[in-house]
């Protein structure tokens, strides 16, 4: 049976495109700005037609009536807590070109994907413009918030799934870990075997000034913003800007567990290196994003650090994907 196609928008190093595959979609197009990310892409999916540079340059009309799925996650930043959240004043909004998108192809389904920000209220009014446009093209509206670890994914990564039907509604997939079901994935059970790779450079120094908080995995005990991952539970959410002094750290001693109770008892901050602690690998924080170790990643260690952590999680890309495909 021929498989329903779609095309992947802003499509990174092709997380969302995999989990895509692995529930039955054949992705045919993918777009991206990011050099190093469309290289990955083109890797590990050569049969994949792949348009490098600016969506806004885009003319859909070849793909009008002949796409089930259009998919993809615009650019967070500008509805992310972690940035200026500028929405719409932001340049790198690119919300309207997924609109252009979806109203130029008509597919019958559409995913769109983005940090939960995006439906806070500071941002909502904004979303809420951008999806009456696409309600007045005839789709059929629901968004829900995701976490990636209800779906086996060893990461908790809170993310908004917007999705739009020609067909009817869908149901959103069901969580399969958690509360009252499987047990989450720890992040140590995945990256327990991981393949060797290049160890993170990036040196882990005390905080002059640490930002305590009740939990030993949040505050700021080091410098940059890299924070501890308690090992027996889904890890924190893996940031783009990872590879140097943002990259979550491995503590398998409990020496910065140790640091922060000696700190909540009065202990005055101490100086220099964290010894007995490292950063995640590159591979590393690949498995917590349930990218298989077959996966190939291209560019300057920055870049692919970036790239692992733009993507969607495959595993929550496919949970997605399935709905999706039940709902042809």
């Amino acid at each position: 049976m021929k498989r329903p196609t779609c095309i992947d928008l802003f499509a990174g190093a092709g997380g969302l495109s995999l989990g895509l595959k692995q529930a039955g979609w054949q992705t045919q197009m993918a777009v991206d700005y990011d050099k190093g990310a469309c290289e990955t892409y083109r890797q590990n999916f050569p049969n994949v037609e792949v348009f490098q540079g600016d969506i806004r340059k885009v003319d859909w009309s070849h793909l009008a009536g002949k796409i089930e799925l259009v998919a993809g996650g615009p650019p967070c930043q500008p509805f992310s807590v972690a940035g200026n959240q500028k929405a719409d004043q932001d340049s790198r909004d690119m919300l309207p070109e997924f609109v252009r998108a979806v109203g130029d192809i008509r597919p019958k389904l559409f995913l769109m994907e983005n940090v939960a920000g995006l439906v806070s209220p500071r941002h909502s009014p904004y979303l809420a413009s951008r999806l009456q446009q696409l309600s007045s093209l005839g789709y059929e509206l629901d968004f829900k918030v995701l976490d990636a670890a209800n779906f086996g994914v060893p990461q908790h990564r809170r993310r908004v799934i917007i999705l739009g039907s020609l067909i009817g509604s869908i149901a959103f997939p069901s969580p399969t870990h958690g509360a009252g079901r499987k047990a989450f994935m720890s992040s140590e059970t995945a990256i327990l075997d991981a393949p060797r790779d290049a160890p993170n450079r990036a040196i882990v120094t005390y905080a002059k000034n640490p930002i305590m908080r009740p939990s030993p995995w949040a505050g700021m005990l080091v410098n940059g913003g890299g924070r501890p991952i308690n090992l027996t539970e889904p890890s924190q959410t893996i940031p783009a800007s990872a590879g140097g002094n943002r990259t979550h750290i491995v503590d398998e001693r409990k020496v910065l567990l140790d640091y922060h109770s000696y700190l909540l008892d009065g202990g005055k901050p101490k100086r220099g290196l964290v010894a007995g602690v490292r950063r995640l690998t590159l591979r590393e924080s690949a498995r917590l994003q349930t990218f298989p170790d077959s996966f190939f990643f291209v560019g300057e260690s920055s870049s692919q650090y970036r790239q692992v952590g733009n993507a969607v999680p495959p595993l929550l890309g496919k949970a997605v994907g399935e709905a999706l495909m039940a709902a042809m």
